[in-house]
């Protein structure tokens, strides 16, 4: 993955950041219109300054403006749409379709936003930390299972979307894509620290602090990881499964 950053600082990256929490900040009250407005102006901001940019810093600006726009869509869906479980595909499979349109756009390679198997022992190494941030999330949030009952019919749908639509969208949105872009302006470092921030912005919603900050340090930890082994295949299954631990098998053992 690329990691050779802007010899000048990108100042307006940091703003970018401070409107996405401010809108994720919005979104968790009650009225979620303030944040999604927020989220619609951050995404027009980004593509209309990208348009005057170029090389690595229009590069980002074009990448950045995915996740609010799919933050969009995700506030816009009712919360009585659909069943909980299948939020994730309706929201995150077009949040794939985008991201690989957005590669094909910037003429990337696959290695470069980690499309590769890697070492596979130190894959899989990295896929068993899912358990443990799967087990350490549900004892500070305890969300409702998306399951009914232990029986193979009753999971074995969901267990494959969470895997799909939480584990390997989200992890080849932030950990892939958006952390390549981010680390060529800012820098390993400033990068796989800016995408984890806002990862952990993400889960405003939750209304727990100690959720936002466990998160972010698991998605710095992951995404560290990713930009070491240049392959998102270990962190793609890590994420898969902590959400499976955290939504299905351990709220169904607890209740």
């Amino acid at each position: 993955m690329e990691t050779v950053a802007l010899k000048r600082p990108f100042w307006p990256a940091w703003f970018y950041f401070a409107g996405l929490v401010l809108a994720e900040w919005l979104a968790a009250g009650v009225n979620r219109g303030p944040g999604m407005l927020v989220h619609t102006l951050i995404v027009l901001s980004a593509l209309i300054h990208a348009a005057y940019l170029s090389g690595p810093a229009a590069r980002m600006l074009s990448v950045l403006a995915l996740a609010p726009m799919v933050r969009v869509l995700d506030l816009m869906m009712p919360q009585s749409f659909v069943e909980p479980i299948w939020r994730f595909p309706l929201v995150n499979f077009p949040l794939i379709i985008a991201v690989f349109i957005t590669i094909r756009t910037l003429n990337l390679r696959r290695q470069e936003v980690g499309l590769q198997m890697g070492f596979l022992p130190v894959q899989l190494l990295i896929a068993s930390s899912g358990l443990v941030v799967g087990i350490i999330e549900h004892r500070i949030i305890q969300p409702q299972a998306l399951a009914g009952s232990f029986e193979w019919p009753e999971i074995l749908l969901p267990i494959l979307i969470l895997m799909v639509f939480t584990g390997f969208s989200e992890e080849l949105m932030f950990r892939g894509l958006l952390q390549n872009a981010v680390i060529s302006v800012l820098g390993p470092l400033g990068g796989i620290t800016y995408v984890a921030l806002i990862f952990g912005a993400f889960h405003f919603g939750w209304q727990s602090a100690g959720d936002v900050a466990f998160v972010t340090i698991a998605a710095w930890v992951w995404g560290w990881l990713a930009w070491r082994t240049r392959s998102i295949l270990g962190v793609c299954l890590a994420h898969g499964l902590a959400n499976v631990w955290l939504f299905i098998l351990l709220p169904l053992t607890s209740g």
